[in-house]
């Protein structure tokens, strides 16, 4: 028998698959672990218990959409959309709805495939089957949304147009002013071009526009021109517009290079409509010039629907098919003369919106089997779609939705949140520069709906079974707090009786300071009665945090450790700030017997050891808490007799 040991001195490389199990080859099998639950990988390499859920407040149990509108520091929102509705949370005081808009609402089963671009104190809102919206903020709390609108002027809308029909379909008006009638020769028309403007250039080379104001047949149409026309001759140069009830509406939608662009159409799925520089309003394509509207098709041999934009470095679009990019540079910016897209990567991807990480750009893909980062190289002067699931593809799921968190004020680490369909949500930590990178998971008493970050806190809608009935809540996720679905309380004097009416008749944890005061169950107002008086709580329901090891492997003299018995002689914690921990289901001794008790415990920073007993073939150690208290594991060393 042999006495060895493995020291895991972090976990940076997260939870890894089973697929790796016998890569104990590699720098991710030294540097991952084979779970990694409910803890916040940390960028020195250890993890910590993972935040809280502070309770904000209980929402109605609508499917919803969550979107940040962020006018400054001060100033931010959360956008609820719901069938038929909008609520909206201010950040600054999120326990309640700000404000709601319920009339004129577009959206019923739409919602959660809306697609939003916001600038300042508007958003713009699109989705393929409805008409594009626009939510202006007209006061610290007060919101309207009203139907997108182009810019107009002496009869002329400046939107994008299209010929949809046969390119040698002719319109041929009844005269040459006023209104008319527009006979063309083939099938063009349809009962809801009634009040579309057509864009008709005549032989002079006049733009003039016709407003339908009523539908004879397919062929035959009355409209009202905003301009005379040189002559009552055939037209073959016209268009309609691109959006419309007739045509379908945008699909997705972005800001870059003071423009606003629209991604595609119902049905123009693979073209893109930029607005004028700096007029978002205005699509005009005028005659070409620098600042005017640019309108491009992605000409490829398969039509690419294109599913999102992406502004960092580039102009990047996502298409069903394929990842492409448009070549800019300070001294060539976008213009309708140098307008390119070139296609990098052939991947495809989904409904869900790629978001800014860590100086890419993180996608999922259209098999909905991996994330990707589309990043540049200066090196190649391109980009790549790396795998960020390549070590972990069993921690994703069917992802419904994805934000990112910068650094903030409490944590120095940024984060890739993703929520699964059945409720989990995978978290990614990774600092390119010092190749650290690593997935772990949260798991909730309930499940994880949608999530938001507005101004670096991330906001969770979770919904749970309260009291036998269900209740979806928005719930925030702070570093201060050790439980879920928690609220924190203070009194000036030291009180027994709790009240937590949001959850009433119900099985609750309580934690005082850096006590865990055990379980208590609520009743039907959310009252508690304690057994001992404090001045301040946080009420709310326990999770767990595991940290489970990788099988320890040796190259022993007659081979390799793999499959032979082994017994984990002893394990030596690295503790940062801890005030509970247990290994194998044994509780480790925080406190000594030297210790004054009339005083509250000092979290643990050193190193601890436990001994077990048992033979197994893997050798796996699980380090869980049971209590809402500090956890931090900067290491661990396993003692392994094989």
């Amino acid at each position: 028998m042999a006495l060895l040991r493995q020291y895991y001195t972090n976990f940076s490389a997260g939870e890894l698959s089973p697929l790796l199990s016998s890569r104990i080859d590699s720098d991710a099998y030294r540097n991952g672990a084979n779970q990694l639950r409910n803890v916040r990988l940390r960028a020195q390499g250890g993890v910590v218990r993972r935040p809280g859920l502070q309770y904000l407040q209980t929402l109605s149990n609508y499917t919803f959409q969550a979107e940040p509108f962020v006018y400054d520091e001060d100033e931010a929102y959360i956008i609820l959309f719901s069938s038929g509705r909008i609520d909206i949370v201010d950040a600054s005081s999120p326990t309640s709805i700000a404000a709601s808009i319920t009339s004129s609402v577009p959206w019923t089963s739409q919602v959660g495939e809306l697609v939003v671009a916001q600038a300042g104190d508007t958003m713009f809102i699109v989705h393929p089957d409805l008409a594009m919206q626009k939510l202006l903020r007209t006061g610290a709390n007060t919101f309207t949304l009203s139907d997108f609108a182009f810019d107009s002027s002496n009869s002329m809308t400046y939107q994008p147009y299209y010929k949809f029909v046969a390119t040698s379909t002719t319109i041929t008006p009844s005269g040459t002013s006023g209104s008319v009638t527009l006979t063309a020769s083939a099938n063009s028309f349809v009962s809801n071009h009634n009040g579309l403007v057509l864009r008709l250039v005549d032989s002079a080379g006049t733009v003039r526009h016709a407003t339908i104001s009523g539908y004879t047949s397919a062929t035959v149409v009355t409209a009202t021109l905003s301009g005379a026309i040189a002559n009552t001759n055939a037209i073959t140069n016209w268009s309609e517009p691109v959006f419309s009830a007739v045509r379908g509406y945008g699909r997705t939608v972005s800001f870059h290079d003071q423009r606003l662009i629209i991604g595609g159409s119902r049905d123009l799925p693979n073209f893109l409509f930029m607005s004028k520089s700096g007029v978002f309003t205005n699509f005009d394509v005028g005659t070409g010039l620098d600042d005017e509207s640019i309108q491009v098709q992605i000409a490829e041999n398969q039509v690419s629907e294109i599913k999102s934009l992406g502004s960092l470095k580039h102009l990047t679009v996502f298409t069903s098919e394929q990842e492409l990019y448009a070549p800019t540079s300070e001294n060539r910016p976008l213009t309708p003369t140098t307008i390119a897209l070139k296609k990098q990567t052939s991947f495809g991807s989904g409904s869900v919106q790629p978001v800014d990480f860590d100086g890419a750009l993180v996608f999922l893909t259209k098999s909905k089997g991996a994330i990707r980062e589309f990043i540049y190289s200066d090196l190649s002067q391109s980009y790549n779609s790396d795998a960020l699931t390549i070590l972990s593809p069993h921690i994703l799921g069917t992802t419904v939705d994805m934000t990112t968190q910068r650094e903030s004020s409490d944590q120095v680490e940024g984060y890739l949140y993703t929520v699964n369909s059945d409720g989990d949500m995978p978290v990614f930590m990774s600092i390119r520069k010092e190749k650290i990178q690593g997935w772990a998971k949260y798991e909730t008493d309930g499940t994880f709906k949608n999530i938001v970050n507005v101004n670096r806190k991330i906001y969770a809608i979770v919904q749970r079974t309260i009291d036998s009935g269900t209740i979806t809540s928005l719930e925030l996720l702070d570093n201060s707090y050790h439980l879920d679905m928690a609220k924190q309380y203070t009194n000036g004097s030291a009180i027994t009786t709790w009240t937590a009416s949001h959850l009433p008749n119900t099985a609750v944890y309580v934690k005082s300071g850096k006590y865990s005061l055990g379980t208590y169950t609520t009743n039907g107002s959310g009252q508690i009665t304690l057994t001992e008086a404090v001045t301040s709580v946080e009420i709310g329901l326990n999770f767990t945090p595991t940290i489970q090891t990788l099988p320890p492997e040796f190259q022993l003299d007659d081979g390799i450790s793999v499959g032979q018995k082994r017994r984990i002689v002893r394990a030596v914690l690295d503790l940062n700030e801890t005030l509970s921990v247990k290994a194998k289901n044994t509780n480790v001794l925080i406190r000594s017997v030297t210790e004054d008790f009339s005083n509250e415990p000092t979290a643990l920073t050193t190193r601890k050891e436990i001994y077990f007993l048992g033979w197994s073939k893997d050798g796996k150690v699980t380090i869980t808490q049971d209590q809402p208290l500090p956890l931090g594991i900067n290491g661990i060393l396993l003692e392994v007799e094989v």
